[in-house]
């Protein structure tokens, strides 16, 4: 379940984020709508993702031959009831920025069983073969 935060200005952004990070989410966990692109130098170097409901310029094209809303093309990703949709929608119309955080409940086990970052028994010798990792195999 993802929590959408409401906020006015670019500098409640950060507040908003700082709020959300001190209640356990983490960084990669958030997103910052938009309706234009933003440019936020604080945010320049973190995992926050920034997504501008308005696209590139191909996707402004394909919206005008395809007729598709941009908002609701973002807000779709959140399952949201047709009324949740039109109020976030109209937030973001209305040059306001939505802060959403959604735990991440997905598994990262296989990530750390192939990958030899997280091998704990490192070969010993002073050679190295691809055979003597757990990892993948070119």
């Amino acid at each position: 379940m993802s929590e959408f935060t409401i906020v006015q200005n670019k500098e409640g952004i950060i507040d908003a984020i700082k709020s959300k990070l001190s209640e356990g989410y983490k960084e990669s966990e958030m997103t910052v709508i938009s309706k234009t692109k933003l440019h936020i130098e604080a945010l320049h170097d973190s995992e926050v993702n920034l997504t501008a409901t308005s696209g590139s310029f191909s996707d402004k094209m394909a919206k005008i031959l395809t007729g598709e809303d941009g908002e609701e093309a973002v807000l779709a990703h959140y399952k949201l009831s047709d009324e949740e949709m039109s109020r976030y929608k109209k937030e973001i119309l209305n040059d306001n920025y939505l802060v959403v955080a959604t735990k991440d409940t997905t598994s990262h086990v296989e990530a750390e069983k192939a990958n030899v970052a997280f091998e704990t028994n490192p070969t010993k010798s002073d050679s190295h073969y691809s055979e003597e990792t757990n990892g993948p195999k070119s």
